[in-house]
């Protein structure tokens, strides 16, 4: 068997697994954990409305709040922070800041596997995946790319949780789903690393796969985070030695960062 069916087979008993766990574990809200109808929403009303929003103006090509920098310019200005990005990577959005039940949500999806998640989530991504669609020009045309894990961390987590993002935004008229990526060997966990560190740990851990021609498609990487956007960069760099002309990415949650040329996020909280 191949390292890629090897890899899909986990996936399925992975989201089996899941689903298993899902049936016995009885319904509860991801942000107060009170009770919630089996085939309703996994958060409350109250929790739902508790999601921090990312606040506008946000720089128009990384979703970086602006604060009072945009108010005071009177037009649509950038952050500075994402100057540095590949022209390959054109845009990034996400609905909610990391921050609060959107943080809890995000890791009761990655840490405790509750799979069942992923439908929700990406109801709350679709507008931003389709926002980031028409900056690419092609809105029919992008294909979903989910970040790829490490083999080993695969097979520890049973699943993929940027594919399981990226399976769910299909149902919303977006796709479709093209795993075009996998993940060299190496590298530490990105939770809890900053700024050039966060870089550095990603910088050539992607690959096309083998094989695979983009023939000058488009591209939206799908993630849970987006932090530094190191992760967004790197994938974005390998989809264009793919063939894939120009690439936005998605995400559920972004960490919210200062503006004073810090590029470390304003928060520890692990992703």
């Amino acid at each position: 068997m191949s390292v890629i069916a090897r890899q899909s087979a986990l996936g399925r008993l992975g989201r089996t697994a899941a689903a298993a766990f899902d049936a016995l574990v009885p319904v509860a809200c991801v942000g107060c954990r009170r009770g919630v109808e089996p085939a309703g929403a996994p958060l409350c009303g109250l929790c739902r409305s508790r999601q921090p929003r990312l606040p506008v103006p946000r720089c128009t090509r990384c979703a970086q709040p602006l604060g009072n920098i945009a108010a005071a310019a009177g037009e649509r200005v950038r952050c500075g922070t994402c100057e540095s990005w590949p022209e390959v990577l054109v845009a990034a959005d996400a609905p909610f800041a990391f921050d609060g039940v959107a943080a809890r949500t995000v890791r009761a999806l990655k840490y405790d596997r509750w799979v069942a998640l992923a439908p929700y989530m990406a109801a709350s991504m679709a507008a931003a995946a389709e926002s980031v669609a028409n900056r690419l020009g092609a809105r029919d045309a992008a294909c979903l790319v989910p970040v790829p894990l490490a083999p080993a961390r695969l097979r520890e987590r049973g699943f993929n949780q940027a594919e399981e993002l990226a399976r769910a935004l299909v149902a919303h008229g977006l796709g479709p789903l093209r795993p075009a990526l996998e993940r060299r060997p190496g590298g530490g966990r990105q939770a809890g690393l900053r700024g050039a560190l966060r870089r550095a740990n990603v910088q050539g851990r992607f690959q096309p796969r083998a094989g695979f021609d983009a023939e000058g498609g488009v591209a939206i990487v799908v993630d849970d985070v987006l932090t530094t956007g190191a992760t967004a960069v790197a994938c974005a760099e390998a989809l264009a030695e793919a063939g894939f002309r120009r690439v936005a990415a998605v995400s559920f949650a972004r960490t919210l960062r200062p503006l004073d040329g810090d590029p470390s996020p304003t928060r520890a909280s692990r992703p």
